[in-house]
């Protein structure tokens, strides 16, 4: 009982370090993706906080399986590099009973990361959207960043030299819409701001309007225009997403959700004969080769369902037989090594 616990807490612990640092190192490239965006004027700042936050599940589904797999390499590893397999098989315990009983540590987590993938990060998804779909256009406004063209949904194009305090100055904004295709149309100003009346308003002071077409030319001075541009600020980057989530089919969507939990099983039986070292050979001698052949596993996963979501294959199952052909792998390795790995 004594030994289980060495073991169940030297895995938990390398498997909790490990999730760590990825989870910061993902933390930290996502949160500058997403400032990037901020400074395109494609997302306000503060959502960025909430974006990161509704998306953990998502990264977490990825970390556990990968964290639990390198955990078992390193524990392994150290097991044999320190000669305390040796030790652990005089007092009973064979390699069979540590698969078994790494085994039942891979279902915590294979349970962890089911109840991620059917319900937490589903519902997380679910509130990103809606905070997606409640940012108001006075949000979307503020976040423009002077100096730089942005581009409307109708693909006209609006621009501001200086911002001070909501306040854009020199705006240039150019009309695009359908019926003015075969016009040029477009309006300066010296500044412009949201209405406080009415949100959905710009409001433009002192400024110029220009119209002109095949047959006239009209220009126009004016102290004080209010349009409502709202309708088509909708970010391009916002379509997207929600356009990515109703691509799925309620069955790719359900093998999926199992796959990361599989994986967190099948990789007990890789992980073991992979991370096997002699007594002089380094503890991390095999780290990159195991890391190697879990990539290839959970990369086989993501083309596969690359594939599907593209319609090139149809057989929705075929990701279930990369799960069974790593399985074989596995029970190929453990068997390969029967000698070492004995019963």
């Amino acid at each position: 009982m004594i030994l289980q616990r060495y073991l169940l807490k030297d895995i938990f612990s390398h498997t909790g370090a490990v999730g760590l640092v990825f989870l910061l190192v993902i933390l930290a490239s996502r949160s500058i993706q997403y400032l990037e965006q901020v400074s395109r004027g494609e997302l306000s700042l503060e959502l960025v906080f909430w974006v990161i936050l509704f998306r953990l599940p998502e990264f977490l589904e990825l970390i556990i399986p990968f964290s639990f797999f390198l955990g078992m390499v390193l524990v392994i590893g150290r097991l044999c590099s320190d000669n305390e397999m040796i030790i652990l098989e005089q007092n009973g315990y064979t390699n069979l009973k540590i698969l078994k009983l790494f085994f039942l540590a891979s279902l915590f987590f294979a349970l962890l990361t089911s109840l991620l993938s059917f319900w937490i990060a589903p519902s997380f998804k679910s509130s990103l959207d809606d905070i997606y779909q409640q940012t108001s256009f006075e949000e979307d406004f503020n976040s423009i960043q002077p100096g730089k063209f942005v581009i409307l949904q109708d693909s006209s194009v609006f621009y501001a030299e200086d911002k001070s305090e909501g306040v854009f100055s020199n705006v240039f904004l150019k009309f695009s819409k359908e019926e003015l295709k075969r016009s040029t149309n477009f309006l300066t100003a010296k500044r412009s701001f949201i209405s406080e009346e009415n949100p959905n308003l710009v409001i433009f002071e002192d400024g110029h309007s220009f119209n002109k077409d095949k047959a006239n030319q009209v220009e126009m001075s004016f102290q004080l225009l209010s349009m409502n541009i709202a309708e088509n600020f909708s970010s391009k980057e916002k379509t997207n997403q929600r356009n990515i989530s109703e691509v799925q089919s309620s069955s790719l969507s359900s093998i999926w959700k199992i796959s990361m939990p599989l994986l967190t099983l099948i990789t007990v039986f890789l992980a073991l004969p992979l991370s096997k070292v002699e007594p002089r050979q380094g503890r991390y001698s095999k780290v990159l080769p195991s890391i190697f052949v879990f990539l290839v596993y959970l990369g086989l996963l993501l083309l596969v369902k690359g594939w599907l979501e593209e319609g090139r294959v149809a057989f929705v199952p075929s990701l279930l037989l990369v799960h069974l052909s790593f399985f074989i792998l596995g029970l190929f390795l453990i068997s390969r090594y029967s000698p070492i790995w004995n019963k």
